[in-house]
This record gives C-alpha cells, sequence and structure tokens, in this order.
C-alpha cells in the first residue's frame, strides 16, 4: 500500500513525479451515435474537472492536511501541473468534483457495464460535495437509455461531522469538519444537475450516513460509490447498502488506497462478510470490487454502530461559497496577525 501523506505538497510532489496516463482531451465528435455519445460524456467529464478553459485555479492546505486547523488557499494550478486535477489530487475553486478524470472514467465504464449486462438496481452515490461525479452518472444512464434507474445523491449536505473518538476510535485523528469549503447546501448542487440538463430520475437524501443510509436497506443497488473519507462513513455505506448491491454490481470507494480509516472500513467489512472478489485499484486512490455472489435478500434489522449525529437541519448554518484567500492574501493575515501581537 501506498503512504499516507499528511500534506498536499508531498502528495502533489509525489504523485507529479509519478505522472499520469490519461490525456487531457476529449474524443471528437461524428455521426455516429455511440461516438457522439463517448464525445458529450468526455466533454462532460473536462467541464466537471474545471479543465476545459484557459486556466484553472486550485484549493491547497497549509501543514496537516487531516485536520481542521490548517488555513486554506486557492492559487491558479500551472498548465504544466494540470495532471493533477486529472488525478483527483488536488481541489478544484470552481470545478463541481474533486474526483479527477481518471475515477471518473472508471465510474462511467462501471455504469456502462450494469446496463450492458442488465445488472438490476438504482446508483448511489454516498458523498457527492458539488455533485460532479453524480452528474456524470446521470448523464451517462441518460446516454444509454437508462432512464428507468434512479440516481441517489447522498450527503449531508453541510460538510463532514467532527470524529467521535469514543464510538469510532479509528476517526480519532481524522478531522474534516471545520472545512467550510467542502460545505455545500443541497440546493446548490440541485441547481448544478439543472444546469446541465439532468435535473430528473434523482432522489436526495440529507444527513449524516448512520442516520439516512440504514433507511436504504433492503433497495436494489447495482452501482455503489462511497466518497466519504472516514471510516464512520465508509462502514455505514457497506453496512447499510451492500446487502442488497446485485451480483455483478459494483462498489467503488474513493478513498481506499490514500486514507487508512477508509481503507480499514474496507477490509473489516470485506473480512467479516466473507468478501473475497478482487480488489481492484482504480488510480493512485480509488479502488472497487464487483460483486460475485448473489445479495441476501434477508436484509439484518440490528443497528448498525454507528454514534448518534446531530440533525443537519439544526446544525450550524455555513456561509455559502466562502472566499478562499489568495496564497498572498493568506501570507498578508499572518503577517498583520505577527504586527498586532508584537505591538500589543
Amino acid at each position: 500500500m501506498p503512504p499516507t501523506w499528511t500534506t498536499q505538497d508531498s502528495l502533489r510532489a509525489t504523485l507529479l513525479e509519478r505522472g499520469i496516463d490519461r490525456d487531457i482531451k476529449a474524443a471528437g465528435p461524428s455521426a455516429d451515435h455511440e461516438a457522439l455519445r463517448v464525445a458529450y460524456l468526455d466533454l462532460l467529464k473536462l467541464s466537471l474537472c474545471d479543465l476545459a478553459g484557459a486556466r484553472t485555479h486550485s484549493v491547497n492546505k497549509l501543514g496537516d492536511s487531516r485536520v481542521s486547523e490548517s488555513a486554506v488557499y486557492s492559487e491558479e494550478l500551472p498548465m504544466d501541473e494540470w495532471a493533477l486535477r486529472a488525478m483527483g489530487s488536488d481541489w478544484p475553486l470552481s470545478g463541481l468534483t474533486m474526483v479527477g478524470l481518471k475515477r471518473l472514467d472508471d465510474f462511467q465504464e462501471c455504469i456502462e457495464s450494469v446496463v450492458a449486462d442488465g445488472v438490476p438496481g438504482d446508483v448511489i452515490e454516498a458523498g457527492v460535495w458539488r455533485g460532479g461525479a453524480s452528474i456524470l452518472a446521470r448523464a451517462t444512464l441518460d446516454s444509454l437509455g437508462a432512464e428507468d434507474r434512479t440516481l441517489w445523491v447522498a450527503d449531508s449536505f453541510k460538510g463532514l461531522p467532527p470524529p467521535d473518538p469514543e464510538a469510532f476510535p479509528e476517526d480519532s485523528e481524522l478531522d474534516l469538519s471545520q472545512l467550510d469549503f467542502l460545505s455545500v447546501p443541497v440546493d446548490e448542487v440541485r441547481s448544478y444537475f439543472a444546469r446541465f440538463g439532468l435535473d430528473h430520475g434523482l432522489e436526495f437524501l440529507e444527513g449524516f450516513f448512520g442516520d439516512t443510509l440504514p433507511q436504504l436497506r433492503g433497495h436494489p443497488w447495482s452501482v455503489i460509490r462511497l466518497d466519504g473519507d472516514s471510516y464512520e462513513a465508509v462502514w455505514a455505506g457497506l453496512e447499510s447498502l451492500y446487502p442488497t448491491l446485485s451480483a455483478g454490481g459494483y462498489v467503488i470507494v474513493d478513498d481506499y488506497l490514500l486514507i487508512r480509516e477508509a481503507r480499514a472500513a474496507v477490509d473489516e467489512f470485506r473480512e467479516a462478510n466473507g468478501i473475497t472478489a478482487p480488489l481492484k485499484g482504480i488510480d493512485w486512490v480509488g479502488a472497487r470490487w464487483r460483486r460475485e455472489d448473489e445479495p441476501d435478500v434477508t436484509v439484518k434489522e440490528e443497528p448498525i454502530r454507528r454514534v448518534e449525529r446531530t440533525d443537519p437541519e439544526s446544525a450550524p448554518a455555513r456561509p455559502p461559497n466562502p472566499h478562499i484567500p489568495t496564497q498572498r492574501e493568506l501570507e498578508l493575515q499572518q503577517e498583520l496577525s505577527r504586527i498586532r501581537a508584537s505591538s500589543g
């Protein structure tokens, strides 16, 4: 397994040295229906990643990227580092997804596979941020004529909850709860679907996963995509959704190779449930497997391992579209704080 990086600078340097085998471009159109479909989805992916224009900007964190106290700042992403965006290794200031082109490609391929093979069930993404990957999922389903499949869009839409070391000690060293940049209101996410003409065949599930995902027990799935970062979020997703994943369906865990908490949840769940289907790495961070056995139609009723969370409706409101200072603005703020401290 690769190491878990604690700073974005160290991660960027390692990945730029490694490089990427995915070109940042879309297929060209032609009169052929399938070629047009592929060209549309390729162009959509570039747009969702904010890679279709002349410039793009990133949001970065200073210091330890696993704690809330680390300051965030924005800067233009140099064109010779655009590979970072394609790899999904930076946070786009204006893009609609952090997933990057490689994992978007794979998500699309999984959906195309289950439709082609007639694998029954809906598609769900748990952890959507601005909704970009889910927008691609709805577009892919529509392009294949699979309008009868519902896309479920699950998120708190108020950011990540703080870790609870007593209930989930596995998450005690990972806290992303105070990052306003990760908090996107549900109405804003809905507006992005509408902008692309994809505001149909959707079910929005709003709330923390331990409270909401158990409500979906017994629902048939063909593709489950989990992007909740923490042990708690991944475990809740697997325990609630996997029992009724159809044979031939896919489980995608966005952070398996990067975040040790997510990896631990997957490994322990697979071991506890005797899952031996091969786990395939998608890129430097994501992984998935395809279910080989038939689902357990007898849904277990015992409570999942979770902690009672504050209802997001009563959680403190966060500012929409918070201002992300540039690196220079951040330096000036720090210098001003030093001057005030020395003169006080």
